[in-house]
């Protein structure tokens, strides 16, 4: 009677590196997948209200006599808010002067707005959330503004 054939040390030893390539393939297309889907979902804009906004660049509330205001968020390592809104002008102009850094709207500079203003809020006094404030005014009808609002960190 014939001894079985037995499989050397080398035939088991490439069959576990085998084994162990596969793992790994599997468990790196997992985390690419997993990675990928991670940042899928934080880079969609997620509606938030808008006085975050406000508190992001240092102040309590909205302009006074805002109206259809609605907001959004986009966040990562950085994060950018941004939202649009009715309010008259005198009272975004009070408001920007509750800004660190009293920035006062202008026209020069402006795309796609009649006055705009951006304020780099790493050189005021104050600390707050927020690096950048922009503020422009998209149109004007009877004193009342037609505003969008980003607000972001670099």
């Amino acid at each position: 009677m014939s001894t079985p054939r037995r499989v050397p040390w080398w035939g088991w030893a490439l069959v576990a590196g085998a084994v162990f390539v596969v793992l790994m393939l599997v468990g790196l297309v997992g985390l690419i997948a997993w990675v990928g889907a991670d940042l899928g979902e934080s880079a969609e804009a997620e509606p938030i209200d808008c006085v975050e906004l406000a508190e992001a660049v240092g102040v309590p509330d909205l302009p006074a006599g805002s109206s259809a205001a609605t907001c959004t968020y986009v966040g990562f390592q950085d994060w950018h808010m941004e939202g649009t809104m009715t309010v008259p002008r005198s009272d975004l102009d009070t408001w920007l002067a509750q800004v660190p850094g009293s920035p006062v709207l202008g026209e020069a500079g402006c795309t796609d707005a009649v006055a705009c203003v951006q304020v780099d809020l790493t050189q005021v006094e104050e600390e707050v959330d927020a690096h950048y404030l922009n503020v422009a005014v998209l149109g004007e009808h009877d004193g009342v503004a037609e505003v969008r609002m980003s607000a972001f960190t670099t």
